[in-house]
């Protein structure tokens, strides 16, 4: 009795790693995209702060102007994007709440939808929710899993709606270089679809360099929807606050929609995010810092056990290292080196099925449970390669 929509959308297979090791403290688990940092004290407090001076009402459907002006002038000085906060700016329930929302918005039964593959996987789950048809691009290691534009472009028919970017990519921690991006503009503009930039690891890009916004070149704010998360920035995944900016008809009807399906984001995460934004950014120099010291251990601790390969990731905290070298399947692979060394990973195959022969290290975790895990994995894998 159950809707049919229903019946295609699977649980993520991380689950099968999580029922695993739920409980078990003898675990290193580098299976969750989880920062191992506290909400930073100066959020904290404005949050403290709203509550007393009584932000404990509804909001507008969109959220408090003050907080999408906050919002906007954000998204001019970090990406380069000019978008009214009265019409262009919302705020939603997290990346995942407005991921959901432009889906249902855009994407009529039948539609296509290009996702990056492997990906985050709750972006084909959107999609057939949506009553859309999912159509896999392929992320390639030969690309430092970034997007090719002419890999794009040979997806595209005449049922093209949008595609999907997520860069830095989980799992992959790939960035598409700025001129793929104009490329992909380009195509965009060409044939006539739109963009949904998931930016969740906006913040999150290494060896110095400057990340690029789709949405922020000319002429594609009208066809972009630029989605921000502050759980990754900010250390705030349980806050359930995130941001769109986008044409303002794509936006509003949004916010009609986001009246239906929850009214609006919690009153106490929105006044956060504006502290978030308007306050001090040091907690996201500090948080980039570790993550490249982190993403340098790993990369060069994976790379020195025998079978295994992987370039530095370009962003995000994933590393994405290729283990085909060990000729089973990669969710064979993680169970086995979980019942072995009680180490905690995720099979590539849970992100897509161009992600098998790979796994996914999420290494937003200390540098002792890092070197632990390089340790127990050294130690049992080369003994598969005998």
């Amino acid at each position: 009795m159950l809707a049919r929509r229903n019946q295609h959308i699977m649980a993520s297979e991380i689950r099968l790693i999580f029922n695993k090791i739920v409980g078990r403290s003898d675990i290193v688990d580098l299976t969750v995209g989880l920062p191992d940092y506290d909400t930073p004290d100066y959020i904290k407090e404005a949050a403290k702060d709203a509550l007393d001076q009584g932000y404990t009402r509804y909001t507008h459907n969109a959220g408090y102007i003050e907080t999408r002006e906050a919002m906007s002038k954000k998204l001019k000085h970090d990406n380069g994007i000019t978008a009214d906060p009265e019409s262009e700016v919302m705020m939603t329930a997290g990346g995942m709440g407005a991921l959901l929302l432009a889906n249902l918005v855009l994407i009529d039964p039948g539609d296509e939808v290009i996702y990056p593959d492997p990906g985050f996987v709750s972006h084909p789950a959107h999609i057939e929710l949506a009553g859309g048809i999912g159509v896999p691009v392929k992320l390639k290691k030969a690309n430092n899993f970034g997007m090719s534009a002419d890999d794009v472009e040979a997806l595209i028919t005449d049922k093209t709606k949008a595609l999907v970017l997520n860069s830095p990519n989980n799992p992959t921690g790939g960035v598409t270089p700025e001129k793929e991006l104009r490329k992909i503009a380009d195509l965009a503009e060409q044939h006539d679809f739109y963009i949904l930039a998931d930016e969740a690891y906006e913040k999150y890009v290494y060896d110095g360099k400057k990340p690029s916004f789709i949405g922020s070149f000319p002429g594609m704010m009208e066809r972009t929807i630029s989605i921000f998360s502050l759980s990754k920035s900010y250390a705030m995944t349980g806050w359930r606050i995130g941001a769109v900016a986008g044409p303002s008809e794509v936006v509003q009807a949004m916010v009609k929609l986001q009246e239906h399906v929850l009214a609006m984001p919690t009153s106490i995460a929105q006044k956060a995010a504006e502290a978030a934004v308007t306050g001090s950014q040091d907690c996201i120099r500090d948080m980039l810092a570790t993550f490249s010291r982190r993403r340098d251990l790993i990369t060069k601790g994976l790379n020195a056990i025998e079978g295994v390969e992987m370039k530095p990731p370009g962003g995000a905290f994933y590393a994405f290292p290729d283990m085909s070298a060990f000729n089973m399947s990669s969710q064979e692979l993680v169970m086995n080196i979980l019942d072995n060394t009680n180490v905690a990973t995720v099979h590539g195959s849970a992100f897509g099925k161009y992600g098998e022969g790979f796994l996914r290290l999420c290494y937003a975790v200390s540098t002792e449970r890092i070197e632990e895990a390089l340790s127990r994995l050294d130690s049992y894998l080369h003994k598969l390669l005998r």
